[in-house]
C-alpha cells in the first residue's frame, strides 16, 4: 500500500475461475466458427460472382445461425436436467 492508501489495489482472484472463463470463451469462439463454417457451406455456392451475399443467401445464413444456436440452447437445457430414465 502506498502513502495515504493511494495506489494499486490488490486483486483477489481465483485462478480456477479464470481458467474456467478462458475455457468457456474458447468454447464459444469455436461454436461461432463452427456455425459460420456450416452455414456458409450450406447457404453460399462455391462459385459466386458478387462480393456481397444476395438476399436469399443472407436470409439462409441468418436462419441457419439462428437454428444452430437455438439447438445448442435446447441441448444445454436437456443436459442440465440430467438423466431421467427408469431407476
Amino acid at each position: 500500500m502506498s502513502f495515504l492508501g493511494i495506489g494499486r489495489p490488490q486483486l483477489d482472484y481465483d485462478e480456477n475461475k479464470v481458467n474456467s472463463m478462458k475455457g468457456e470463451m474458447l468454447m464459444i469462439q469455436q461454436m461461432k466458427e463452427r456455425a459460420s463454417d456450416l452455414c456458409f457451406d450450406k447457404c453460399v455456392p462455391t462459385h459466386y460472382s458478387d462480393a456481397d451475399l444476395n438476399k436469399g443467401e443472407s436470409n439462409c445464413v441468418d436462419r441457419c445461425i439462428g437454428k444452430f444456436f437455438h439447438s445448442i440452447k435446447l441441448i444445454g437445457m436437456e443436459m442440465q436436467k440430467g438423466p431421467q430414465g427408469p431407476a
